[in-house]
């Protein structure tokens, strides 16, 4: 039978005799082992664009090979291992046979099941501003991939695009919250959104304002706030150093105090330990539970006699509100310090910019349509300050149908016989008409930017502007009050000051310098001059000098040589003009080759100017000249032609003395006209025109 291991075999014999045995061993070798081999995936399951990792394990093997073409390395494999199978995107089979010395072998297989691609929806929904003031609005935002329906809850309600968009939600008054739910065949995705709603969206507005009461040792700081509907405190701190008053580390700082929720003004008194003849440093600090707000760093100086000379200016400006919505209007205030001579703002919106009282006062912004900063420098003869204040305007949403007039005034309180400047803007409006106001002010006006000075006047005026365009109408109107001059007493005199300013024209004639001055031929040179002076008490500032040139002269250069040009227009920027001042600005011109004969000249010089008690004043001039007319009319009478040629002619000839005298008469007499037409006259050397401006 078979064997499985060694054995002996023996065999004994016998008879009558006797008997015998004999052995054998048979020997049985070692036993062959059958190879087995093991392989796995894991996962066996798999998404569509994900992989498994592939594991083999044999034993008794000594030679492995791949059956299926997706082992990495090819056929021939270890006789253990593993590898990623990298992305599958269908069910995949992977087989291996093991072989043992004897080559007996053994076999297996895996398979990894792709499951079909899933697409799920994906939704997000977002807000442009999610903490917003009670009344305010903002925007939902919902973006969205592979979704065929999407529905909403909570605050609003309906379907939405499952193409993603955005609405405008609010006013709100309270918290909000939204939900959106996005599905297709293959799920579903949500998302929320929560608006919080506060009494305010901003902590503290604080604005430091000038310091009063400086003695030598102590001094009264100031500032106002507005809580924003929040209870708030506010304080100062104040030191000799300004980058430790910045950084918050003063060298002092008052007590805490409460101003209530809404806009207020407070002050409160340093020690009374400061040093005399001392720079200080100070600024306002207010805090409420939405935060905290410093001001901007203001400056004083102590005095070693109390009297605090020679300091230079400070000034403040704050915007109440500080916040509008588009086309809302806010008021501007700004504070100079007791010591300034004079103030002029800039930047800002709707006549802003230009001279301000140095003795303080508000202004409306008008209608604002985008963040506006509108500041303010305010100076004397030691020095200069500037403050700013930022409108910050929410809720833009363009008018593109019916026009915007915009119309304010530089100053809206004056003193008997004051006198300022009414200036207008407008959107969309293609013409404009203006009623009431002072003289010169009703009728037809540009569309805009435009401005009107209004004169002195000695009662309040309101002005109106009505502009139009093809789907409706805006209306604007502003009102100037006159301060009247105390009961009984006499009239205040205008400010001091008397300025002249005197226009002239004279003519280059390099080709025929016979020609008249004021009667320039085509390609002429013109020389147009300006003399402008100061015969008052005080000096006059921000001088600026218009002219308009005729649009018959090209411009080639002016004295001083760096006006601002638009077109035909040159702006001086002539500064400051002491009492006893004057100035001269030439400009050069060419008459065009293309004026027509017989053309009139105008050309206007503007001057305006501030006055020494801060007002906006204007003198204007002109002067005029006229292209020479190269072909006068001539009348010509055949009757009298004829009756000329007779009269030369042999048959006419005088026979007695009479005749010959009264020839001798006419021929005099045509000599000394035809000298007169030939010479054209005695030229004029120039034009002058002088406007005097009593102030």
């Amino acid at each position: 039978g078979t064997l499985t291991s060694t054995r002996t075999f023996r065999i004994d014999c016998s008879n009558s005799a006797g008997s015998d045995f004999d052995t054998v061993t048979v020997t049985v070798g070692n036993q062959t082992q059958l190879p087995s081999v093991d392989i796995s995936a894991s996962p066996m399951n798999i998404n569509a664009g994900s992989s498994s990792t592939i594991s083999w394990t044999s034993q008794n093997a000594t030679l492995c090979v791949a059956n299926t073409p997706n082992f990495p390395g090819g056929s021939s494999q270890a006789t253990s291992g593993s590898f990623n199978s990298g992305d599958l995107q269908n069910n995949t089979t992977y087989r291996i046979t093991c072989y043992n010395a004897a080559e007996q072998s053994d076999d297996d297989s895996v398979t990894v099941t792709v499951n079909s691609q899933v697409t799920l929806p994906d939704v997000d929904l977002s807000t442009t501003d999610a903490s917003i003031n009670s009344g305010q609005t903002t925007t939902l935002i919902w973006t969205v991939q592979n979704a065929s329906t999407c529905t909403t809850s909570g605050d609003w309600s309906g379907n939405v695009s499952a193409s993603g968009g955005s609405t405008v939600v609010g006013p709100l008054f309270s918290n909000k919250t939204y939900n959106i739910r996005c599905f297709n065949s293959d799920g579903e995705d949500t998302d929320s959104q929560t608006i919080t709603v506060g009494i305010s969206g901003q902590g503290p507005d604080v604005t430091t304002r000038s310091a009063t009461n400086i003695d030598k040792d102590e001094a009264t700081l100031r500032g106002d706030v507005d809580g924003n509907g929040l209870s708030t405190e506010v304080r100062f701190e104040y030191g000799r150093d300004r980058d430790d008053v910045e950084d918050g580390d003063a060298e002092d700082e008052t007590s805490w105090q409460s101003t209530g929720s809404g806009f207020e003004d407070f002050d409160d008194q340093t020690d009374d330990n400061l040093r005399p003849d001392t720079t200080y440093y100070f600024r306002a600090v207010a805090r409420n539970s939405r935060g905290t707000d410093e001001g901007s760093v203001l400056s004083f100086r102590t005095d070693d006699d109390n009297d605090n000379n020679g300091d230079d200016p400070s000034v403040t400006i704050r915007a109440n509100p500080s916040h509008v919505n588009s086309g809302q209007s806010s008021t501007i205030t700004w504070d100079p310090s007791s010591n300034t001579d004079s103030c002029r703002a800039s930047g800002g919106a709707n006549s802003w910019s230009g001279s301000k009282s140095r003795n303080g006062g508000s202004q409306s912004s008008g209608p604002l349509f985008n963040n506006t900063t509108f500041s303010i420098t305010c100076e004397n003869e030691d020095g200069s300050d500037t403050a700013s204040t930022t409108v910050t305007v929410d809720n833009f949403v363009p008018n593109q149908n019916r026009p915007t007039v915009i119309l304010s005034a530089d100053q809206t309180s004056l003193a008997y016989n004051g006198a300022t400047f009414v200036r207008w803007s407008t959107i969309g409006a293609t013409s404009c008409q203006a009623s009431g106001g002072s003289v010169g002010w009703a009728g037809t006006k540009s569309i805009g930017p435009g401005s009107f000075y209004t004169g002195s006047l000695s009662s309040s005026r309101t002005y109106t502007l009505t502009c139009y365009n093809s789907t409706g109408s805006d209306t604007d109107s502003v009102t100037i009050s006159v301060r009247q001059p105390p009961t009984g007493g006499p009239t205040p005199p205008p400010a001091s000051s008397l300025v002249l300013v005197t226009s002239s024209i004279d003519r280059n004639q390099p080709i025929l310098p016979t020609l008249d001055n004021t009667r320039p031929r085509p390609g002429d040179e013109i020389t147009y001059t300006v003399n402008y002076q100061n015969i008052g008490t005080g000096a006059i500032r921000n001088l600026v000098l218009r002219l308009d040139l005729p649009y018959e002269v090209v411009y080639l250069y002016s004295t001083p040589s760096n006006p601002i040009i638009s077109g035909n227009t040159l702006i001086f920027n002539l500064g400051t003009l002491a009492a006893n001042g004057s100035g001269t600005v030439t400009v050069r011109v060419r008459v065009r080759e293309d004026a027509p004969p017989g053309a009139l000249l105008n050309f206007p010089a503007v001057l305006s100017y501030t006055d020494p008690a801060g007002f906006p004043q204007t003198v204007t001039a002109n002067v005029s000249a006229q292209v020479w007319n190269m072909q006068p009319e001539v009348i010509q009478d055949t009757t009298n032609l004829l009756g000329a040629a007779a009269f030369l002619s042999g048959g006419f000839w005088p026979t007695s003395l009479f005749g010959w005298l009264l020839l001798i008469i006419l021929i005099l007499l045509l000599i000394l006209l035809a000298k007169y037409l030939m010479g054209g006259g005695q030229p004029f050397e120039g034009k002058t025109t002088t406007t005097t401006i009593q102030h």
